[in-house]
């Protein structure tokens, strides 16, 4: 076991120190090819330009595209590209944020990781195990064989995606289906199949390896022998630092939020009075996007309940045993002379009930209220954004206050 240990130790350049930068986001080809592009800053992340000119890349490619087919073929007319709102979400919307969102995930993340180590969560070993496993995760997110993967997948879900709206919509801008049943592509649909759906598809799929990659890096850290104490007075012996974690994924969040929301927005002009299908697919959308972001903190909860459980019996025990001497001091036979006023024994009897108040209160999962909201809210606001087109401001108020209400 000791040499188990040492070895652990050495292998870890630094005896256990983080590297000098970790990124969730920075590095892989993909990144080498806007550096190329001058569309990377100094610290290796993409700028707002980058997301801008990659966002008005992807729209304006099929753009193009549809408006020449639809000048020189007469049957043909991909007018509706300008007007399907899906295009607008995928392209301009989610492309934009999926980029533009990158240095302050990348930022958020730095700051978690570092926090384990500048608040002594670990000790020597674990900060050695913390770290190789924070070096296995960076080895990860910059993977290029990794993008190439996703890159791969990108590209064949686009091109059986592409086929079957054509199919879903019979008769759009990406194409129709022939008198013979078979599907015919528009030059937009071809060109989008390729390109500007490949380019979202790509993006929204490298970050859930990211997302992957950090679940993966917290569920080894709840593994390690941590620090934690239950008097900490984050309610939650001191990881309540995890629940802002949600925030690094905020335009991830936003991103499918609005293609949801216009995915909905299109298809519900078709189903008449919508408003029940509504708020049931809002309520299903939350309680996904809920249950996916806030997973990986259910990794603490086992180690949190532990360090809860052993603090109510041990200082369950030592404030039982501290009361008892003072109901016998206090309220036995009365000793001449002896006067609780100006005694610290009632201020050690409320200063340990606060300490075994405080592990009875403490959580099991490192939750922020603000971040939560935060999270809420970046979900929730395109679909309401959605709701305010599709329904008058009259009804949408009334159904708010209902469910509120």
């Amino acid at each position: 076991m000791a040499d188990e240990r040492d070895s652990v130790a050495t292998d870890v350049a630094g005896e256990g120190d983080l590297p000098d930068r970790f990124s969730l986001v920075a590095g892989g080809w993909f990144h080498s090819v806007l550096g190329r592009l001058g569309l990377l800053q100094d610290d290796q992340l993409p700028s707002l330009k980058a997301a801008l000119v990659l966002a008005l890349v992807a729209w304006s490619i099929p753009a193009a595209i549809a408006t020449l087919q639809s000048l020189v073929a007469t049957r043909y007319s991909g007018w509706d590209y300008f007007e399907d709102p899906t295009v607008y979400a995928r392209y301009l919307v989610a492309v934009f944020m999926m980029i533009a969102t990158e240095r302050m995930a990348d930022g958020r993340v730095s700051l978690l990781i570092r926090q384990f180590r500048d608040a002594g969560l670990l000790d020597g070993l674990g900060r050695a195990r913390f770290a190789a496993a924070v070096r296995q995760a960076d080895a990860r997110a910059s993977s290029r064989r990794a993008e190439l993967v996703v890159l791969v997948i990108a590209f064949l879900w686009s091109v059986a995606t592409t086929r079957l709206a054509s199919v879903v919509a019979s008769d759009s801008w990406e194409g129709a289906v022939a008198a013979d049943g078979e599907i015919v592509l528009s030059w937009a649909g071809d060109i989008s199949a390729f390109s500007s759906n490949t380019l979202f598809l790509f993006l929204l799929m490298r970050w859930f390896w990211r997302f992957y990659i950090w679940a993966s890096l917290l569920r080894k850290t709840s593994r390690l022998d941590l620090r934690l104490t239950p008097l900490h007075p984050d309610a939650c012996a001191g990881l309540g630092f995890l629940g802002i974690f949600p925030g690094i994924f905020s335009g991830l969040i936003i991103a499918i939020s609005c293609v949801v929301a216009a995915s909905f927005y299109k298809v519900a002009g078709t189903l008449g009075d919508s408003s029940q299908l509504l708020w049931l697919a809002a309520g299903v959308w939350l309680s996904l996007v809920a249950a996916i972001f806030l997973g990986p903190l259910l990794f603490f909860v086992r180690p949190l309940y532990l360090v809860r459980e052993n603090a109510m019996l041990e200082y369950g025990r030592l404030a039982h045993g501290h009361h008892l001497e003072f109901h016998e001091k206090w309220m036995g036979p009365r000793v001449p002379g002896r006067d609780i006023l100006g005694s610290a024994d009632p201020s050690s009897l409320s200063d340990l009930n606060a300490s075994v108040q405080a592990a009875y209160t403490m959580r099991v999962i490192p939750i922020d209220r603000a971040a939560l909201v935060q999270m809420i809210a970046c979900a929730g606001l395109p679909l309401l954004a959605m709701a305010a087109f599709r329904m008058p401001l009259g009804d949408l108020l009334k159904l708010i206050l209902g469910v509120v209400l």
